[in-house]
Order: structure tokens, then sequence, then C-alpha cells
């Protein structure tokens, strides 16, 4: 772990859904390997998988299923994503990690690359909708992770400054988002410079910041 330099300039925490809050890597493995048979193609390995692991699908479709549309392919995921919550799990220290950010009054967001009824039905199936003051989805941006604009707009809505927003990622894509929009980033679970490997670390220092200052 490399500890998150906190301090009380920061007004809000934005998440990544998948892989962060949930564990959804199985859910996601599983629904594009459907996808895949679905359109003819063949499916994939689960290290190739991994490599590509949250990115749009836009490059899903450009890198896996170029014959296809976007189109094509996103009322795929979202029709039968509901096929698949039975493999999604809600990361350890999540419910602490969002009552921590509740608790001392900073906003909470959540910007993902998937699309907004698949977002929905993830949040309603942990019950999770109250935590957030914002949701950003693919569909609520023309340009996803890792352009910056889901971000901003994020930060927009919740009426601060992408620089006073910490952003908990755990991808690649992520680490280039909040490059992009100059937000500064924690990695979850994946080298960067700020990491944590647990949300409770995370919780940790929240709750340190604000009873003795500057963590």
């Amino acid at each position: 772990m490399i500890m998150p330099k906190f301090d009380k300039a920061f007004e809000a925490v934005l998440f990544d859904l998948d892989g962060v809050l949930i564990d959804s890597y199985a859910a996601w493995f599983h629904q594009f390997q459907q996808a895949l048979r679905h359109f003819g193609y063949n499916p994939v390995s689960a290290e190739e998988f991994r490599k590509y692991w949250g990115q749009s699908t836009e490059d899903d479709v450009r890198i896996f299923m170029p014959e296809m549309t976007l189109k094509e392919v996103r009322q795929y995921f979202c029709e039968h994503y509901h096929e698949c919550v039975g493999y999604l799990r809600m990361e350890t220290y999540a419910i602490e990690v969002l009552d921590a950010v509740r608790d001392y009054g900073l906003r909470v967001g959540c910007v993902t690359n998937s699309h907004r009824d698949i977002v929905d039905t993830t949040l309603r199936h942990f019950s999770l909708e109250s935590y957030f003051d914002t949701v950003v989805t693919a569909d609520d941006v023309s340009m996803p992770k890792p352009q910056p604009e889901m971000i901003i707009k994020a930060c927009s809505a919740m009426a601060v400054l992408p620089e006073r927003t910490v952003f908990v990622g755990d991808t690649e894509t992520d680490i280039k988002a909040a490059a992009n929009a100059g937000c500064p980033f924690v990695g979850y679970r994946i080298d960067a410079e700020t990491r944590v490997d647990s949300l409770r670390e995370l919780s940790l220092c929240l709750r340190r910041m604000f009873n003795t200052g500057v963590v």
C-alpha cells in the first residue's frame, strides 16, 4: 500500500464501479463470452479478457467484434446482463468506505464505462442507489474513459473541481482518465503513484484526515 495523501481541500470522491465497489469480473467475462458466441465470434481466454478489462464498449467492438455495430453490442449487453447478476459480488468494505465519505460531508459519485441499464441493475441489486450524488455512465457522455468527459461531468454535477476530487479506480483506463481530467487518483489493487489494496485502507485514510488533520 502507498497511503493516499489527503487533505481537507478535497470535497468529493469518485468511484469506478466494476472492480472497485463491485467485483463484476466473472459476470462480465461470462457476459462477454455469451456475446461473442451470439455474434459468431470465438470465445477469448481469461488472460486476453483481463488485458482489456475496463475499456469502453466502443473498444470492445473495435477489437473483438469489428463487423458489429456499437448499437448491436450495447443492446445485447443491456438485454442480457440480468442473466449474469448471480456472478456479482460486492467488494469487502465497500459500504464502510461509502459511509466514511458520507460521514465527513464529502460528495460521492460513480463514473463507469458500463451502460446505464446495466449500472442501474447493479446498483439496485446491492441497494446502493442512495449513496451517490451523481452517477455518470457510458450513455451519459460522448467520449467515455480514458477521456476526461465523464469525470468532468460528474464533478460539475456535484459542483466541485476535478483537482479537489479523488478518483478511485482499478485499471489503466481509470489512470488515464484521471490524468486527462486533472483529478488526483488512487489505484485500487493496481500499480499507481498512490494505491490501496483494500477499501478499508481508504476509509481509514478519510477518518484519520478528519479526526487528526492531514494524513
